[in-house]
């Protein structure tokens, strides 16, 4: 049994933990961070901490082949976000991730065939706040949305295409991206540039040739300030949370990931007035999760 399988079997062991004890437990964990130097953090130890949460971790179905489905049964839109637990440097983690796609099976699609994408959101700054649930159908391959034709978005087959012709150099990954999802404001750093260009590439990832996404996660592993934590999504099923770590630390956007898949589960948006405290789920302005997406034959089909 490898340190993944071992990993997922404590978690579906764990009993579903009370708020309170989630509290608890979180505080414990960051005590016992704070008291370790950082640079002596061994590869894989994010797993550690994250089995040590016994929070409630998603099951995550399969259907058919084309199928996936992150809604487990309980789980519902505008349930979390609940806890946040920083755990530091993203770089192993996103190695791992890498790992584990690259020996995970490919997704496909073919012309004439639609992707469906279900999601959730809550935006605390609309006059209605309540979570609303989205089902949206974008053809696989949609001339208007290739060839530069709609600035830097792209159909999901050009997405494809995009990621098989990524190279094994991450900085020519880098490089790759910045040209395909290119700089849009003036204030961008390089940095920011390239982080926001592979996320954009990770969340779509519709249909992906598994040893270019993973080379999408390596490169993303080499850009400094990557940071992961461990929180409670808008379906209140746990996540990982990627984020660049910015120097106002006020604000931060979240690119979340399934525990289980590693691959796009959602996005949040941070906002706090202090950078004294810590962040917390009142920080929370956007929630979104996806719940399902899948390769369709027709538009308005649901799989």
């Amino acid at each position: 049994m490898d340190e993944m399988t071992a990993v997922r079997d404590l978690r579906a062991q764990a009993p579903a933990a009370e708020r309170a004890d989630l509290v608890a437990g979180r505080e414990l964990l960051l005590r016992e961070a704070a008291g370790r130097a950082r640079t002596r953090r061994l590869r894989g130890d994010w797993r550690l901490v994250a089995a040590g949460t016994a929070a409630v971790i998603t099951a995550v179905a399969v259907i058919g082949t084309q199928v996936a489905d992150r809604g487990p049964e309980g789980a519902q839109p505008g349930a979390g976000p609940g806890y946040n637990l920083e755990l530091g440097s993203a770089k192993d983690f996103l190695n791992d991730a890498a790992d584990a796609i690259a020996a995970g099976p490919a997704v496909t699609a073919r012309d004439g065939q639609w992707i469906y994408v279900k999601s959730a959101e809550t935006n605390v700054t609309d006059d209605e706040p309540d979570p609303q649930t989205s089902e949206d159908w974008m053809a696989y391959a949609d001339p208007k949305m290739e060839g530069g034709r709609a600035g830097d978005d792209h159909s999901p087959r050009e997405e494809y295409a995009f990621l098989k012709s990524l190279p094994d150099d991450p900085a020519k990954v880098r490089a790759k991206a910045r040209a395909f999802f290119y700089a849009t404001d003036p204030s961008e750093t390089r940095t920011q540039h390239e982080y926001r260009a592979l996320v954009a590439v990770l969340s779509r990832a519709y249909a992906y040739d598994p040893a270019g996404l993973a080379k999408v996660y390596r490169a993303l592993a080499t850009i400094p300030g990557v940071q992961v934590a461990e929180v409670q999504d808008e379906a209140g099923r746990s996540a990982y949370a990627l984020y660049l770590k910015s120097v106002s630390d006020t604000s931060r956007d979240e690119v979340l990931l399934d525990p289980d898949t590693w691959l796009y589960a959602g996005y949040r948006s941070l906002d706090r007035s202090s950078r004294n405290e810590e962040w917390g789920e009142g920080d929370v302005v956007i929630s979104s999760a996806r719940l399902a997406v899948a390769v369709v034959d027709r538009k308005g089909e649901k799989p």
